[in-house]
Order: C-alpha cells, then structure tokens, then sequence
C-alpha cells in the first residue's frame, strides 16, 4: 500500500514547491522554441513571467518573516498577561493581610491564588497548635470538610504524610506519588476521598526557624511541580508566613491596647469590651467600682515605687478572687472595677465582702516595711441599675463616692439610701 507524500507544515515550504513547479514547467516551455528560430523572442517574453515569480517568492517571505514576528510577540504578550495576573492575585493577599483580615480568610485568599496559578492544584495551610506538636488549624477551601477535620489533632513526625513530615523536619517534602509513598500509607482511605493524587508540602517557618504551619499544593495527576511551580509554592509560603506573624503582631497589639501595663490587669478599654458583650449576649451581670481609701499617704511615705507594689498586690488579690467568667481592670490610679456574671444581691455581697477582707490584709513593701490600704466600693447590676456600660460604670462610680461620704471601707449599691461592711444595703 504506498503511503501519500507527506505536505510540509510550513506554509512558506508549500508555496516554494507551489512556485517551483510553476517555474520548472515554465523552463521547459522555453527550452523547447529555443532551437527554433524564434527562440530569443520567446525567452525576452519569458523575462516578465521570471521577474513575477521573483517578486512572489520575495513577498511571501517578508509575510512569513511576519506571522514570526507576530508569534513571538503573542507569546511575549501572553507572558506579560500572566505575570499581570499573578502580581494582581499577589496583591489581592498582601491586602487581605494589611487590612487586618481574619487569618483563615487570608489564607483561602493564598490558596485560591495558588489554585489559579497550577493547573489541578488544591491548597491547604495548616497551623501548629500552642504546644507545636499537632495541628491545630487547617485552612483548605478546595478541599472536603471532613478531610480538614480529620487532620485537626494530627501529630507529626518525620513519616506523616507530607505536611507532617515538612513541619518536623523544617524543610519541604514533595511527594510524587500518595498511594505509593510510605508516609501516606495510613492515609490511604482518607486522601482517595478528595481525589488527590500527588502532595508538595513546604514548612512556615518562624524567625527562629522553627515550624508554625505548612503550606501544601495537593495536586490531582501524580507528578512532582515544574520549576516555575515550585516558585509559586516558595512565594506563597513566604506570603503565608508574612500573615501568620502579622496576625500574631496584631493579636499582641490588641492584647496590650486593653491591659494596663503596671498592674497586667485589663484596663478600661479590656472592661468595656468585657461589658459589652455581656450585655449584647444577654446575661446579667454586676460591676463593682472600688478605690483604695488615703492612698495618697502610701506615696507619701514610701514613694512612688511603694505606691507601685501596692497597686500591684491589690490587683493580684483581685485577680485571686474573680474566676474565668470574670474580670479585674485597673481603669487608672487607685481605681479598680470588677466585672462579675451574676446580679444576685446575696453573691455580689459575698463578693463584696471577699474583696475588702483581701485588700485589708497587710502589704509587704520590703523586708522592714508593710502598707495598709483599705477600700470603698460602688455596686450596679444590670439590667436594674443601667442598661449601657456607660450608665452600668457612673452609677457604680457615684455608688462609690456615697460609700467614701459614710466613713471609707464600706460599700454602696447603686439606688440604696445607706451600705457597710455588716450587711448589704436595702
């Protein structure tokens, strides 16, 4: 059977064999009345025919030479358009971490970007828990739910999978293969749930270079990434580990911006939060606003570094007395406030009670002297005595001031016309 000859794929190549069949035929029709005695008139006539297959031959070459040139500049333009894209989705994550965003809603950002950048890829970042022994956290938009929640708890080590193994090791760990490679042997049944066949795991690594997390790019053909691949994984690793420290910068700036830095106690801006989600949840509550009594004479006597350890003692004590439901705040100078989950008249009196006993004991200040400082203290209950934190805190306040008028260490509920140490106020 003969086989048909094959065309070239370019179209120039084909229009030279196009134009030299023209010309060959053309020869031999000016070859043959060359020995006739009307040869010379005949080539002349042949010249104008010549000199059009010249300007042919020349003009589909400079066309070529343009589609070349028009080629190379798609491809360049396309080069561009991606680079344009992946720079957008860069900034669409550096943003969400400028502005503060949630951290997991950062990382589905990183993720989808990832996504977008490897062709039948899946992303997850997981996160260490406080002991960095196990995942705490898995953040994997692409990914099944149920297969999130089963990697929460996981312990690592060297041969856990891919993102177990990269955050012991501290270096990545790409696998080609998970149902062929040792460290996803236990993992079989889970992973052929998502469908992934190929995991390229990298650690997050902190300043000082131990593992707060992975990122990993699961993949669904079994294969290992291609150069430019393994760029995109480097640079979002690095972009994950920019939103992991700034999201624990921001969580200390919050920290700090609502406890008071002499005592460790929340301040008025950690109290107000406190209060206003009690209040927005629904719960009663009670506030008590007390102030030491001559506290000015502590001062007098052992300075302000004296003055400092008392104020330092008391809000110990304080913090002694109030359970997790609860909270201590310094609002500044010698004023204290507790905020407590309940409104009962009897509970907040033992509270009361509890509170001047502690802060009447003695205070060391060194090895040769002790301080003495007792306390008055203002009560109002929500929703009875205030239905904002700004009421719920001035009514207490003014309580407190009318228990300093009848003769200091006493205690003064909201409303009530007289208050002590004996007996709650009717």
């Amino acid at each position: 059977m003969s086989r048909p000859f094959p065309l070239p794929a370019s179209p120039f190549l084909s229009r030279i064999l196009l134009i030299s069949g023209v010309a060959a035929s053309a020869g031999l029709l000016i070859a043959v009345p060359m020995f006739c005695l009307e040869a010379l008139c005949l080539w002349l006539a042949a010249l104008p025919v010549c000199a059009f297959l010249a300007l042919f031959l020349v003009r589909e070459r400079a066309r070529e030479a343009c589609r070349e040139k028009f080629a190379a500049l798609r491809t360049v333009n396309d080069r561009q358009r991606k680079r344009v894209h992946s720079l957008r989705g860069q900034a669409r994550v550096l943003r969400a971490i400028s502005r503060r965003r949630p951290l997991d809603e950062s990382m589905s950002i990183l993720c989808r970007f990832v996504e977008d950048r490897i062709p039948g890829a899946r992303c997850s970042v997981l996160m260490l828990n406080s002991e960095g022994r196990a995942v705490g956290k898995s953040v994997a938009p692409g990914l099944p739910d149920h297969y999130n929640q089963a990697l929460i708890g996981l312990e690592i080590g060297p041969a856990v999978g891919s993102c177990g193994a990269a955050m012991y090791l501290r270096q990545p760990v790409f696998i080609d293969d998970i149902l062929r490679h040792p460290n996803w042997a236990p993992f079989h049944d889970l992973v052929l749930t998502t469908g992934m066949r190929a995991c390229w795991s990298s650690p997050i690594l902190d300043d000082d270079g131990q593992a707060m997390g992975a990122f990993a790019v699961y993949n669904e053909r079994p294969r290992l990434p291609a150069r430019g691949e393994r760029l995109t994984i480097h640079v979002a690793v690095e972009m994950a580990r920019v939103a992991v420290n700034m999201a624990a910068v921001y969580r200390q700036l919050v920290h700090q911006s609502l406890r008071d830095e002499l005592t460790g106690l929340a301040n008025r801006r950690g109290m107000k939060d406190w209060l206003t989600r009690r209040l927005e949840s629904g719960g009663r509550g009670g506030v008590l606003l007390l102030d030491l009594d001559d506290f000015k004479p502590v001062n007098d006597t052992f300075g302000h570094d004296g003055g400092d350890r008392v104020l330092r003692v008391v809000a110990g004590r304080l913090r002694d007395l109030v359970g997790r439901d609860a909270i201590a705040s310094r609002l500044g100078g010698d004023e204290f406030t507790l905020g407590v989950p309940t409104a009962d008249p009897a509970a907040l009196e033992d509270i009361v009670r509890r509170v001047i006993d502690a802060i009447g004991r003695p205070i060391a200040i060194d090895r040769q002297h002790q301080a003495c400082v007792r306390c008055s203290i203002g009560i109002a209950r929500y929703p009875e005595d205030g239905e904002t934190v700004e009421e719920l805190l001035t009514h207490a306040d003014r309580a407190m001031y009318e228990a300093k008028k009848s003769g200091k260490n006493r205690y003064r509920r909201w409303g009530s016309p007289a208050g002590g140490v004996g007996g709650m106020a009717s």
